[in-house]
């Protein structure tokens, strides 16, 4: 429980009228007018030849929902004249369904929350459910959820893209794979059997996002695992038209030669920066296999680790040189450990890759925007595993990036506020 007053939550208030608790329901929007949730329309007459409906039968529907479990009375319709069925429309229930449309969404925050697949979501929905059954708690089934996914994808696509957001005229870009595809029906198109190794190269595709630095997402693509540049261009220049001409002063991104040669076509006036944060980590790692904290790391080794790291934060091709030197003197005249001389290989590699961005007009960066992004969202992009065509994936996305967009932040000085939220604070 955190300490100080916490603003009590009026959105829900509850009221008692003769002993009974009485919830007001929330409003749903249908054709630019709003109706309380569970209202019920009558169709009147036949689509097909116009002639009025006659009374068919009546019956009773139970809908489950966030406020319980919900009784409602409707009738079923037929067209005297062309046989045709008709039933009552349930505002905020899709179809025949017996989910209403926010406990579709609930269940599709605790799918997100819980990080897990369609399937498991249903041991976590049963928590948030319990209560409202006789049983220990009831969740979608998942194929109920999954269609009702790629329906609110097309909402959830317009808000993506339309969203107004302020940002500090930089950009981040980065890729992460996704696991798309069915082994079975792959290999009988082919007409072939699959090895593991052949499979895991076929099975992966990459979604490459562009997010600002207080990791509101503002558009993604979906690729193939080594994509093209053509393939990234679409991307760019979506985000090009979203924003003025100006607005955008610098993108940053890895060494991905798609993103590079993408951003240098549709950005071509644009600084490109570097991200060498993951060449940081790397260096980190060779020391942290040998040594299990900073005090045991020998003085000579810690002086390398220090050159190594100044190397790669060299922002002229002059610096670079200069570090590199002195790391060439430190492996030939320094007692060093295993992980030092592992760490200068690394160094000896990243020295002509860097040099090579320094020369093209590149500069290094530090921010670790996008890994922190894909530490949210990997371990459920992991666990979906569920995607078995281009726009389920798509569609996934467009939800997942959506409700990330909403989602507070659990830690740090930024706790309670979502990116949007802290995106209109910080820029209005």
């Amino acid at each position: 429980m955190g300490k100080g007053n916490i603003a009590i939550d009026k959105s829900m208030i509850k009221t008692v009228v003769d002993g009974k608790i009485i919830i007001p329901l929330p409003k749903v929007l249908v054709e630019n007018r709003y109706y309380p949730m569970f209202s019920i329309f009558s169709p009147t007459q036949c689509n097909s030849c116009g002639s009025k409906l006659h009374v068919n039968s009546h019956h009773t529907r139970f809908i489950l929902s966030s406020h319980g479990t919900i009784p409602l009375n409707v009738t079923y319709w037929l067209c005297p004249t062309c046989k045709k069925h008709y039933h009552d429309q349930v505002i905020g229930v899709q179809g025949s369904a017996n989910y209403s449309s926010e406990y579709y969404d609930t269940q599709m925050n605790v799918r997100y929350d819980g990080r897990c697949s369609l399937h498991n979501s249903r041991l976590i929905g049963e928590t948030y459910t319990e209560g409202l059954t006789a049983f220990c708690g009831r969740a979608p089934c998942p194929t109920s959820l999954w269609l009702y996914e790629q329906k609110q994808a097309k909402l959830s696509k317009q808000e993506l893209l339309t969203q107004e957001v302020s940002f500090e005229e930089t950009l981040y870009v980065d890729g992460n794979w996704i696991k798309n595809g069915w082994k079975k029906k792959l290999e009988e198109f082919i007409g072939t059997k699959l090895t593991k190794k052949e499979w895991k190269k076929m099975r992966y595709k990459s979604v490459y996002v562009v997010a600002t630095k207080e990791k509101v997402i503002l558009d993604f693509e979906v690729t193939e695992r080594l994509p093209t540049i053509e393939a990234l261009i679409p991307l760019f220049i979506r985000i090009k038209n979203r924003f003025p001409e100006g607005k955008i002063k610098k993108i940053v991104s890895d060494e991905d030669k798609a993103i590079i040669g993408a951003v240098k076509r549709v950005f071509p006036e644009v600084a490109h920066s570097f991200c060498v944060f993951h060449q940081l980590k790397n260096v980190s790692k060779r020391y942290y296999e040998e040594f299990s904290s900073i005090e045991e790391i020998p003085d000579n080794d810690k002086i390398t680790y220090n050159e190594i790291s100044q190397l790669i934060l060299s922002d002229t091709v002059i610096s670079a040189v200069a570090h590199i030197q002195k790391i060439r003197e430190f492996n030939s005249d320094l007692e060093l450990s295993e992980a030092s001389h592992k760490a200068i290989s690394y160094a000896e590699e990243i020295f002509s890759k860097n040099v090579s961005f320094l020369k093209k007009g590149f500069t290094p960066e530090t921010d670790n925007t996008m890994e922190q992004i894909f530490s949210l969202i990997c371990d459920i992009v992991d666990k979906a595993r569920s995607f078995k065509t281009g726009n389920g994936i798509t569609n996934f996305c467009y939800n997942l990036f959506t409700y990330f967009n909403k989602r507070c932040f659990s830690t740090g000085k930024w706790k309670g506020f979502s990116p949007l939220m802290r995106a209109r604070f910080q820029y209005g």
